[in-house]
């Protein structure tokens, strides 16, 4: 692959990312939202809205993780006169795992909490 293909995937990766983040910010911003003001919902329905809670979160955190697993993929393909670069050996450098970690706890810690104030 062509450092020009390397990099248009990688950009197009990197915007799925940020279009990730922001479903999941709309997302359990609503979903607090509805739990707040609905604070006397039937148990049925707080049961919808926990296995929602952690479906969506979890659906979240799968097109997250997966776009920093392919953006670290693309770190990889860097070549020539780019992989010189001090943009690209940082980039090479970059704590991928730690990123992907943190991802995970992010959407595990919200689904927590949305849990906790359903049926806390």
């Amino acid at each position: 692959m062509t450092n020009a293909n390397s990099i248009f995937w990688g950009a197009m990766r990197q915007r799925d990312i940020l279009g990730g983040l922001a479903i999941f910010i709309a997302l359990n911003s609503a979903l607090f939202a509805i739990i707040i003001l609905a604070s006397d919902i039937s148990s049925s329905g707080q049961v919808a809205l926990a296995i929602f809670a952690v479906l969506s979160n979890f659906l979240v955190w799968l097109w997250n993780d997966s776009g920093i697993k392919d953006v670290h993929a693309g770190s990889k393909d860097i070549t020539g006169d780019d992989a010189e670069t001090a943009i690209a050996q940082e980039f090479k450098k970059a704590p991928w795992a730690f990123y992907r970690g943190i991802v995970i706890v992010i959407a595990l810690a919200t689904a927590g909490s949305e849990l906790y104030a359903l049926f806390g």
